[in-house]
């Protein structure tokens, strides 16, 4: 009888995978071994290891750098397939990916203006579904597991790997407390310290672009950490701040800032991203047709010009 040879695919060191698919995705094995909490060189290893087994090279290693050979260009669409494949059948069967709280994260300013007061709404009508919330404005990796969800501001494309879905689009003005400016003015606007905030410095910038404004500085003033001490100084009357309309809606309807120059879009969106292993889970499924039902419905009424301005102002109301 003779002797039955296993297929070269049976033998495929299946661990040497993911160290491949990190690598391909960074080009860069240092960023590879962050993503897989291992060594540079066990990532080195791993590939070299299969390499070995396929007697093909699938890196060009240059100068501080690397880049994928045609054969590595060609096996990398297979790998991640099949890496998803996996990862979205382990997701189906885990009782903590089905049956465990949601867990969604999301940038902390948004969380809190935005996502918090609409809440409850969610979990009346999924009283079965835990949700937790953890706030983060680093990008969202698919690969790192923990997080169900994620809301990130920006626009297309989105890492490999992710499902997204916009459900708000973004529009940007400066906002004040009521009477800190007499009319919508660059004047007026230069008299005043410009806010900045460390999670989003380009915001000025964007806005000025964004209306053909080139007159301003659009680095000077005062800097904080999150979007929620810039409108908290902004509310105190100690400058003026971009901000999204999204996280000042409820305090334009209640009078303590107002908008004098409006809200133009930025051209990005409010997105809800997930790892694609997870699109089929009911709890996924059931936050994503919300999210999007909430988006359409403002809370408390629609922000609109006639409301940007306090009662009585003699600005106009920007078109």
């Amino acid at each position: 009888m003779s002797k039955t040879h296993a297929s070269p695919a049976s033998r495929l060191p299946l661990k040497a995978l993911p160290a491949f698919e990190r690598a391909a995705n960074h080009l860069s094995f240092t960023a590879a071994a962050a993503d897989l909490n291992v060594t540079h060189g066990a990532v080195s290893r791993q590939i070299r290891v299969l390499e070995r087994h396929l007697g093909v090279m699938l890196f060009r290693r240059l100068h501080r750098r690397i880049e994928l050979t045609e054969a590595g260009a060609a096996l990398l669409p297979a790998v991640q397939s099949a890496l998803h494949v996996l990862s979205a059948g382990a997701a189906q069967v885990m009782p903590s990916a089905r049956h465990g709280p949601l867990v969604v994260s999301c940038l902390a300013s948004f969380m809190a203006r935005w996502l918090i007061p609409r809440l409850d709404a969610f979990q009346a009508r999924h009283p079965g579904i835990e949700v937790r919330l953890t706030a983060s404005h680093t990008p969202f990796d698919a690969q790192a597991g923990g997080v169900d969800l994620a809301i990130r501001v920006g626009a297309p494309p989105w890492p490999a790997g992710l499902g997204a879905q916009p459900f708000l689009q973004e529009r940007i003005g400066p906002v004040c407390a009521p009477g800190l400016i007499g009319r919508a003015s660059h004047v007026a606007l230069r008299r005043h310290k410009r806010l900045h905030t460390e999670t989003r410095p380009e915001a000025w910038a964007d806005w000025l672009r964004l209306t053909g404004r080139t007159e301003l500085d659009a680095t000077a003033g005062p800097r904080f950490e999150h979007f929620y001490f810039l409108l908290e100084a902004a509310i105190a009357g100690l400058g003026v701040g971009i901000a999204p309309l999204p996280l000042v809606e409820g305090d334009l309807r209640a009078g303590r800032l107002v908008a004098p120059f409006g809200f133009v879009p930025s051209g990005r969106a409010y997105t809800l991203l997930w790892p694609e292993r997870a699109e089929r889970l009911p709890k996924v499924r059931a936050f994503r047709a919300w999210l999007a039902a909430a988006a359409d419905q403002p809370r408390g009424g629609k922000v609109t010009a006639s409301n940007l301005l306090p009662s009585g102002s003699k600005m106009k109301a920007p078109k």
